[in-house]
């Protein structure tokens, strides 16, 4: 893991892009096989007026992201980023986590998920979330 200054970092993606692209056009004996990585480790005062800032520049790449690109979120990580009726954008929408599985795969994970555990000890917070059905 490398810091690189915020000016820099398109930089930095697109050389690891490049390089990874490379690698699958005849190995030097290593190919990448993983996407390369970028997080904010901290927001600071001066790339970020506000929460809501970086909340909707999130907003902004996760929906292209996932309408355009099919990409689907990474389930330990911030996702689901909605705005409500007074334009306040929030990670972990409802509306967007009921989504992410197939009505198949929730089916099948709530009978595994039943059978490890009876007594409902661990079904709490955003697993349920997911799990849940869409409504409207």
């Amino acid at each position: 893991a490398f810091f690189v200054p915020p000016e820099k970092a398109f930089e930095a993606m697109d050389f690891l892009r490049t390089v990874q692209l490379e690698s699958l056009e005849g190995s030097p004996g290593f190919v990448w096989n993983l996407p390369g990585e970028f997080r904010f480790i901290n927001i600071f005062a001066d790339l970020a007026k506000t929460d809501q800032a970086w909340k909707k520049a999130f907003a902004k790449v996760e929906r292209y992201w996932v309408e355009k690109l099919g990409a689907k979120p990474h389930m330990g990580k911030l996702w689901g980023f909605e705005y409500d009726k007074h334009g306040v954008v929030e990670p972990f929408s409802k509306s967007y986590s009921c989504q992410i599985y197939t009505p198949e795969q929730k089916a099948a994970f709530s009978a595994y998920r039943s059978r490890l555990d009876p007594n409902d000890l661990f079904a709490s917070g955003l697993g349920m979330q997911v799990l849940a059905p869409c409504h409207g």
